[in-house]
């Protein structure tokens, strides 16, 4: 068990902490997994009620653990613990680069908690993610996640290869899930996925996560084995909340599609390892799945007790469903959103690789030598 300095006794602070930073950065972790997605299916059910709500206090307290997680490895490594990868140094403050950037993520998303109710004592109640203090919220943990996966480089902690890399696809996998949480009501209900700027999203947001996972991972199947993980972890609280009897998100989308697509080019190299071939590769891919199972699984149209007990949800709700009529997937919609998706995923997947390249700590790794 690891030893805690204390002000009397010279300890040795190069084993303080060693591995509980990663112990309670992952109850943390899915804490907050659990609590994002149950707030959403809460204010779905009982509108906003309260800052104070269950789902919240899930959320936090993982976030808060995030925080403790980083404050740990700093107070170590400021008493003396050597830097373990690559190091951030601010003055005084010394740590790791991944765990300085968790301890980034938790503090921009616990402020975005209080910005939250300012938000609403001004303007009301919304029923919006996309409302900047939720935004805000989701860009701090998307921040942490980053720093979780530097923070899971080789010799940040002592763990068995194995475990390392099934903490960076867990990592990934929620990267994933942060991004298309940010989806908004794309994320919450099939019907509101029209043809044409759902899938512009998923190509702008997916792939980078995707990329930084060939970075991240070895092998020839690394985005693939990252869009499995965000599958499989979607799914999980998809069962969890229906089987529970709260309302359940939208079906996770098939981004494991696009992702074989690039690791199919990726394995012929060459040209066909270009970002725009990747790019493209994901938009067609991604676009024909999509269509294939809304053709196939068409969800019903909305009625009013989709809406839950805020009217302006109903009526959002409908909003979105007229957009989906508006643009239908049995038209030239999807091709359109194919084609201009393309330069969107190849944009998505360059700003990834350079992230994953940013916060990778073995430089001379196999990934980083073939994108």
């Amino acid at each position: 068990m690891a030893t805690i300095a204390l002000p009397l006794r010279r300890l040795d602070i190069t084993r303080t902490g060693t591995a509980i930073p990663l112990v309670v950065g992952l109850i943390g972790t899915l804490l907050s997994w659990f609590g994002s997605g149950w707030d959403v299916s809460w204010h779905r059910i009982f509108g906003r009620d309260t800052f104070w709500t269950t789902p919240h206090l899930f959320i936090y307290t993982g976030v808060a653990l995030w925080g403790v997680a980083a404050l740990i490895a700093t107070g170590t490594a400021m008493a003396g613990r050597p830097i373990r990868g690559r190091a951030l140094v601010l003055g005084p403050l010394r740590a790791e680069l991944g765990l300085a950037l968790i301890g980034v993520g938790a503090l921009v998303t616990i402020l975005a908690g209080p910005f939250d109710n300012m938000w609403h004592s001004i303007f009301g109640r919304d029923v919006d993610i996309w409302s900047p203090p939720h935004l805000a919220g989701i860009a701090g943990g998307a921040i942490g996640l980053l720093g979780w996966l530097a923070a899971t480089s080789r010799g940040v902690f002592p763990i068995d290869d194995r475990l390392r890399r099934l903490l960076r696809l867990f990592t990934l996998g929620n990267l994933c899930a942060v991004s298309v949480f940010a989806l908004n009501f794309y994320y919450v209900t099939s019907v509101a996925r029209e043809g044409f700027f759902y899938p512009l999203l998923i190509a702008a947001l997916i792939p980078a996560t995707l990329a930084m996972a060939t970075v991240a991972l070895p092998g020839r199947w690394a985005a693939t084995w990252a869009a499995l993980a965000y599958t499989v972890i979607a799914l999980a609280g998809y069962l969890i909340l229906a089987a529970s009897g709260w309302r359940p998100p939208a079906f996770p989308p098939l981004v494991v599609a696009g992702a074989v697509a690039i690791d199919l080019l990726r394995s012929r190299g060459g040209r066909w390892a270009h970002p725009f071939a990747l790019g493209l590769a994901f938009a067609i891919a991604f676009v024909a799945a999509e269509l294939a199972r809304m053709l196939l699984f068409a969800p019903p149209a909305p009625t009013s007790a989709l809406g839950g007990v805020e009217p302006r949800l109903t009526a959002l709700y409908f909003q979105y469903y007229e957009q989906t009529v508006a643009r239908p997937w049995l038209s030239f919609w999807p091709v359109v959103a194919a084609i201009l998706g393309a330069p969107l995923a190849a944009a998505s997947w360059i700003v990834g690789r350079r992230i994953g390249t940013a916060l990778a700590d073995d430089l001379h790794s196999e990934a980083l030598a073939h994108p």
